[in-house]
C-alpha cells in the first residue's frame, strides 16, 4: 500500500504518540480531587510535543500526542484512554519502578498497543523494529519484567558518550532534577526524531476495544 493510501485510512483524530506513565491512584471518594500528572511529566510532554510538531508539522486542531492528565475513572474516561492507545502510532512509556509494579493501567496500555499489528508503509517490517518506545524516566534497580525486556530500551544515538551515560544513570527525571538541562533537551529531541521516523516508515493498525476486558494488568508473562 502506498503512503498516500495508508494515510487516507488513518483516523484524523488519532494521536501520533501516546505517553504512558505512572500516576498515583485517585484518592478515596470524598478525600480530594483526582491527582494530575506531575509537573515534570507535563514538562516532558510539552517539550516532546513541540519537537514533534517541528518535525512533522502541526496537526490542525489538536496536539500530536496524548497524555492522560487525570485518573478520574468512569466509562467515558476508559473509552477515551482505550481509543488513544488503540489508534496512536507510537507508544512512549516512562519507565520507573512504580510504572512496572504499581499500576494495572500502565500494563493495560502497554498490552493494548502491543496487540496491534505493525505494517511497513513500504517493504517488510524489520524484525527488531517496534513502535513501543520505553524511555528511562528514573534509574531502575531491578531487572525488567520479560514483557518489557523484549523491547529495546530507547537509547539516543549521535550524542556524546557522557550524555548517554548520564541518561542511563539518572533517567530523564534525574536529568531535570540535577540541573542537566542540555542533556535532557538533546535526548528529548532524539525521541522526537524517533517518533517521526517510526511514523514515516510504519503504520500501526488500529484496535478498538469497548472496555479493558482481558487486557493484562501486570508486566509478568501469564499474569493478569
Amino acid at each position: 500500500m502506498s503512503v498516500a493510501a495508508a494515510a487516507e485510512r488513518e483516523d484524523p483524530a488519532a494521536p501520533v504518540f501516546f505517553l504512558s506513565y505512572w500516576r498515583p491512584d485517585p484518592p478515596a471518594f470524598g478525600a480530594g480531587p483526582p491527582r494530575e500528572a506531575n509537573r515534570f511529566v507535563m514538562r516532558f510532554f510539552d517539550d516532546l510535543t513541540e519537537d514533534v510538531n517541528n518535525l512533522i508539522g502541526s496537526v490542525p486542531g489538536r496536539d500530536p500526542g496524548f497524555l492522560d492528565v487525570t485518573r478520574g475513572g468512569g466509562e467515558l474516561w476508559e473509552k477515551r484512554l482505550l481509543h488513544a492507545a488503540g489508534t496512536c502510532q507510537v507508544f512512549i512509556c516512562l519507565l520507573s519502578g512504580p510504572y512496572l509494579t504499581g499500576s494495572e493501567w500502565c500494563a493495560r496500555e502497554w498490552d493494548l498497543f502491543s496487540r496491534r499489528a505493525v505494517v511497513a508503509r513500504q517493504g517488510p517490517v524489520a524484525h527488531d523494529e517496534s513502535a513501543v518506545v520505553p524511555v528511562l524516566w528514573t534509574p531502575l534497580s531491578d531487572p525488567l519484567p520479560p514483557a518489557v525486556a523484549d523491547v529495546n530500551l530507547f537509547m539516543p544515538t549521535r550524542l556524546r558518550d557522557d550524555f548517554r551515560a548520564d541518561y542511563q544513570a539518572e533517567g530523564l527525571l534525574g536529568l531535570l532534577r540535577t540541573g542537566k538541562e542540555p542533556i535532557y533537551q538533546a535526548i528529548v529531541w532524539r525521541i522526537a526524531q524517533h517518533v517521526e521516523r517510526v511514523r514515516r516508515h510504519y503504520r500501526v493498525e488500529p484496535l478498538h476495544l469497548d472496555g479493558p476486558g482481558d487486557l493484562r494488568t501486570t508486566f509478568e508473562r501469564g499474569g493478569r
